[in-house]
């Protein structure tokens, strides 16, 4: 151990190098390590972070030497760590005696590793305590006055580099965030240009936004249910707008969409190296989200192992990334939807209880459109509108025939059918006066097109089908179905597969 005045300067100053030269909480934890150990000859050392308001701190980066029994996931429990506990609120060091000093909750753990004493420095950085460092031994030797000194001036430096890593690591989460939440709002930018009111005329409709209104200026967690089609994502961006997080960028994640390999990447994030190809750390939209809303669409399609890590993050508010040991702390508003029914799928084993009840704490049930023909005048006026402008186009003009048939058919696409109705009608049929013999073909051509399409999933199959047929098999490229259906080939594979869907039946000979 250094005896100079000297040697002492010198062993802090290579502290200080390390907080300079090091950018990762392991590098610099070794780095540290590697310069007190020939100091003290301890037989384990630990930083361990103070999280206000936690029930247990976290390792600044796994302990190094002798392993503690009783440890789980690099945290300490505070009913575990009375020693910790004094040293923080105290803001003293403490050397604890475990042989020949008095009874500790942590001493028949420590004892067990065979670790006799040891002390614990509070890191102390301005007016807070960001944690402590213990060092620990085997032998029962006693620290002489010179050993604490020195350890007390280290942990100074250790204090300062620690506070500077945490800013660093923070300053590097909120680049990476700022990245993909404008990497995120690039792809919803035409998304957010549509998005228009809610236009209703109908009683039902009326007791629906009458309902969410109420909901939006709370945080409660939201479950919008209907038959696709509905307008469900409307009534979710509409929510978020009249909420309290509104000025935080709305987020959306097509839960069926997503590959099931990949579905946790994409929700909570994943480190570097975490999996093959994993070139670089992830922001998860959990954390993109953070303070403002997360809506889960087609949530009944999730798997039912990330629904049980999803309920751990609805519960506890916490997460980790993929490949990650770093606790993420949110605050997410959640609105879910689906056109499934849950309670259903609950029973038969294929969507959690647990989860159901956690985000069936206000249900909103979204009426079809034939539940509400007296909106089906007003929505058809506002998509001629639009669709005029978009193709430049002038307006056709609907008789009274015509317009009955539109107020008897049962429109089982709802609003979405209605709109595609309106743009085929305004590019076949511009500028005429259009008969309730004009429009049945047309309606008919738009139910032909979904006949056999009994279910979302049967239409669905012949979209692909026909964008394989339309690409000779090929999934990937410029040219790739891939590209076609607006989706990644990893995504396009995976319904494929669930589909039972051959590229090669598509390909040329």
């Amino acid at each position: 151990m250094p005896s100079t005045e000297i040697e002492k300067i010198k062993t802090l100053l290579q502290i200080n190098n390390a907080i300079i030269h090091q950018r990762s909480r392991e590098g610099l934890f070794r780095e540290i390590t590697a310069l007190l150990q020939p100091l003290f000859h301890f037989d384990r050392i630990s930083i361990v972070l103070n999280r206000p308001g936690r029930l247990a701190w976290d390792y600044f980066s796994p302990a190094i030497g002798v392993l503690i029994p009783g440890t789980h996931q690099n945290t300490m429990p505070p009913e575990k760590s009375l020693v910790l506990v004094r040293a923080m609120t105290e803001r003293r060091t403490i050397v604890a005696d475990l042989v020949h000093g008095p009874v500790l909750p942590e001493s028949d753990m420590i004892l067990k590793a065979g670790l006799k004493w040891f002390i614990c420095v509070p890191l102390l950085m301005r007016d807070s305590v960001l944690g402590t460092v213990q060092i620990f031994y085997r032998n029962a030797a006693s620290p002489d006055a010179e050993r604490m000194a020195l350890l007390e001036q280290v942990a100074q430096q250790i204090a300062l580099a620690v506070d500077n890593m945490l800013a660093y690591e923070e300053l590097e989460r909120l680049r990476d965030s700022l990245v993909e939440e404008k990497s995120y709002l690039s792809r919803e930018i035409e998304t957010l240009k549509e998005t228009q009111d809610i236009l209703y005329a109908c009683p039902a409709m009326e007791q629906v936004m009458k309902t969410v209104r109420n909901v939006a200026a709370t945080d409660t967690t939201v479950l919008l249910t209907g038959e696709t089609g509905t307008g469900k994502d409307l009534l979710a961006r509409f929510i978020h707008r009249n909420s309290p997080r509104s000025s935080q960028t709305y987020i959306k994640v097509n839960c069926a969409a997503l590959v099931p390999t990949l579905i946790e990447s994409e929700l909570f994030g994943h480190e570097k190296g975490a999996f093959t190809g994993a070139a670089a750390r992830k922001i998860g939209r959990f954390e993109i989200a953070h303070k403002s809303t997360l809506f889960l669409d087609e949530i009944g399609e999730l798997p039912l192992t990330t629904q049980a890590k999803l309920l751990q993050v609805l519960q506890e508010r916490e997460f980790e990334r993929v490949g990650g040991t770093e606790t993420i702390r949110t605050d997410v508003r959640i609105i879910a939807a689906t056109n499934q029914n849950l309670r259903a799928m609950v029973v038969e084993k294929n969507f959690r209880e647990d989860l159901f009840y956690r985000l069936n704490i206000f249900p909103v049930l979204v009426p079809p459109l034939r539940e509400r023909r007296e909106d089906i005048p007003l929505l058809g006026k506002f998509f001629a509108d639009r669709f005029c402008a978009k193709l430049h186009r002038p307006r056709p003009s609907f008789d009274k025939s015509a317009v009955d048939v539109l107020l008897r058919y049962n429109w089982p696409g709802n609003v979405r059918e209605l709109q595609n109705f309106i743009e085929r009608v305004i590019i076949l049929k511009s500028n005429q006066t259009l008969t309730g013999d004009d429009i049945t073909p047309i309606l008919n051509s738009s139910a032909a097109q979904d006949d056999g399409a009994a279910t979302l999933e049967d239409a669905e199959r012949r979209h692909i089908e026909k964008a394989l047929a339309s690409c000779s098999g090929v999934l990937a490229g410029p040219r790739g179905a891939a590209e076609q259906l607006g989706v990644k080939r990893a995504t396009l594979q995976y319904r494929m597969k669930k589909l039972g869907i051959q590229a090669d039946m598509y390909r040329k000979a």
